[in-house]
């Protein structure tokens, strides 16, 4: 009889008398396990959320910190003239160090001269960043007298000098520290009207013009930060309003708090303990690279009213939830079996690499949930590819094409002043002739933009430049190209005539006018190398560094008043290693006064032919 009356019932019903009967029970059990796990893994997720923020807030501090850090190197590229122009000084390293000692200035004007001068030095250091609210520089003039120059942002002048050295420490500053200085937050109450929190960072300024590892002091750069500048780091943070929070050096000196009272204190002696209770925890972070550290202290009853909230909600939901569990049983098993069905078969058009694929979300729970990961998922994947290759890809397509123009207007500009230089001084042929050669290098530039040419072809408009050149200046320049058998070599378009022009230019020019200039091709194991020599004037050491430099750099060349410097070589460089890859390019090897030597690296592929 029992077991005929198991058989009459539906699946159903069987599911819902399980459902009933060992559902109750488990559930209180459960239920009570939850809530107590849920309390510790909440606990656990509120500190490493708050872990979470003051290492952010920690990194930002650091971040605004190595920000100013780079401002107040400013005095040793500081590049402006007395009257506040920008000018070309390839020793912008020691301008400030003129301008404080009046070097070059009449007697008479010095003082007037150089308090205008810094007064637009500290203008331009104040300008970088809108919460600079201040600048200083106290230092020493050449005679050793006293220099203290002040200027705020509303250009109110420092009628406190005494309260200024105070607040800074002037008297005990460290004048040997080479690094950036941080100072404890105060008021600017040495400005007058003023009477605002900043902090201040402060860097020694040295003579760089001396022997090396012998610089003499000149003075220290005081830059003060409106305090607004630390706080912002923490408006992002979601805190509750009783939290507090504390930026502290090593020394206990707190820079910002929540608290106004204890800014610019010593948390140690004002008897501020960190020590974490059943009341309040503490969270906080190592010292960053500024020696500054983010402590964040939280009530215990304020951390979890919210989680108290939900445990009365989760006993109102259970009630709740066995009244209407027999109801939703069969609605339930429909609902999740036909959304699973329909996200199988949408996987399946994931795989043959469709990612467009969407599924509906018709609610809010965990499989509306888990449809809008599925689309999220599906759509990041078609992100990711779009970006990660075809965005790539264009932007090299673009950064090449770039690369290549670069070099058109500076070629045509060149040429055509040599042919307007000859033709004021000859009224002959050869100007025709001369204009036959510019004509046949033209189409050459800007006809069809195939990449590769024979190496034949790339020597020949260069041996045209030459002969353009030569007209110029009366056949001065000796050019011979050996080849050694590669003439059918294909390389990159326009990578010899600028380096030919770029020694005529820096090398033959500057010794005599006339020497000789050779290339030379050769297969060297698993490399084709083409070697550009010249006779010129060479180049020194630090020059030929400082060329190196350039070339590893991410600018395109060197611009000054009257031509672009180097861009030549820098346009091929880069052009070589976007087609080969960082192990090819350009070497330069040079000798005062007996040449120089360029070397254009490039692989070697069996067949004779780059492709």
């Amino acid at each position: 009889m029992k077991k005929r009356w198991k058989r009459n019932l539906s699946l159903y019903q069987k599911f819902c008398l399980v459902i009933i009967t060992l559902g109750l029970i488990p559930m209180l059990f459960l239920s009570t396990v939850i809530v107590n796990r849920m309390f510790k893994e909440y606990g656990n997720s509120l500190r490493s959320n708050y872990v979470q923020a003051a290492s952010y807030v920690s990194e930002s501090l650091a971040d605004m910190m190595e920000s100013y850090n780079g401002v107040s190197k400013m005095p040793y590229y500081y590049n402006y003239s007395s009257e506040g122009e920008f000018q070309f000084n390839y020793m912008s390293y020691d301008n400030l160090r003129r301008i404080i000692y009046g070097i070059g200035e009449d007697p008479e004007y010095m003082e007037a001269n150089r308090y205008k001068s810094m007064m637009v030095f500290l203008g331009n250091v104040q300008a970088v960043d809108s919460y600079i609210s201040g600048t200083h520089f106290a230092g020493e003039g050449i005679r050793g007298e006293k220099l203290a120059f002040h200027r705020s942002r509303r250009n109110i002048p420092s009628e406190e000098e005494m309260v200024f050295n105070a607040r800074m420490g002037l008297d005990g500053l460290d004048r040997n520290s080479k690094n950036l200085m941080l100072i404890l937050t105060h008021k600017n109450d040495y400005f007058r009207m003023q009477d605002s929190w900043v902090f201040t960072l402060a860097r020694n300024y040295f003579d760089l013009s001396g022997a090396v590892g012998n610089y003499e002091y000149v003075g220290t750069l005081f830059i003060d930060v409106d305090l607004e500048r630390m706080e912002a780091a923490f408006k992002n943070l979601n805190l509750n309003a009783r939290d507090q929070v504390y930026v502290c050096d090593r020394e206990n000196n707190c820079y910002y708090s929540s608290d106004e009272s204890l800014i610019g204190k010593n948390l140690t002696s004002e008897g501020v303990r960190f020590e974490e209770t059943k009341e309040e925890f503490v969270v906080d972070t190592p010292y960053n690279a500024s020696g500054l550290k983010v402590i964040i202290t939280m009530k215990t009853a304020t951390a979890y009213e919210k989680i108290r909230r939900m445990q009365t909600m989760m006993y109102v939901f259970i009630g709740a939830s066995l009244a209407a569990l027999l109801g939703g049983s069969v609605w339930f098993s429909r609902r999740l079996t036909k959304p699973i069905r329909n996200m199988m078969e949408q996987m399946s058009e994931i795989e043959t690499g469709n990612f467009q694929v969407r599924l509906p979300v018709t609610s809010g729970d965990e499989i509306g949930v888990l449809s809008k990961r599925f689309n999220q998922m599906s759509k990041e994947l078609e992100s990711y590819i779009n970006q990660s290759y075809v965005a790539h890809m264009k932007q090299a397509e673009a950064e090449m094409t770039a690369l290549k123009s670069q070099i058109y207007p500076h070629f045509l500009y060149n040429t055509l002043e040599i042919i307007r230089m000859t033709a004021l001084d000859k009224d002959d042929t050869v100007v025709s002739e001369m204009i036959e050669a510019l004509s046949s290098q033209i189409h050459y530039m800007i006809g069809p933009m195939q990449d590769m040419v024979p190496l034949e072809k790339e020597v020949e408009i260069t041996r045209q430049y030459v002969y353009l050149l030569n007209c110029r200046i009366k056949g001065k320049v000796h050019f011979t190209a050996d080849l050694n058998g590669l003439s059918e070599v294909h390389v990159p378009k326009l990578i010899l005539q600028p380096i030919v022009e770029n020694a005529y230019v820096h090398g033959i020019k500057p010794k005599d006018g006339s020497g000789h200039v050779m290339i030379e091709a050769e297969h060297v194991e698993h490399r084709m190398e083409i070697s550009v020599m010249d006779n010129g004037a060479g180049m020194s050491t630090g020059e030929l560094e400082q060329l190196k430099l350039l070339l590893e750099g991410n600018e395109p060349g060197i611009k000054n008043e009257h031509n672009w410097q180097s861009i030549g070589l820098k346009n091929v460089h880069d052009r070589v290693r976007y087609l080969y890859g960082e192990a090819y390019g350009i070497e330069i090897t040079s000798t005062p006064g007996v040449g120089t030597m360029v070397r254009i690296i490039m692989p070697w592929k069996e067949g004779g032919e780059e492709e």
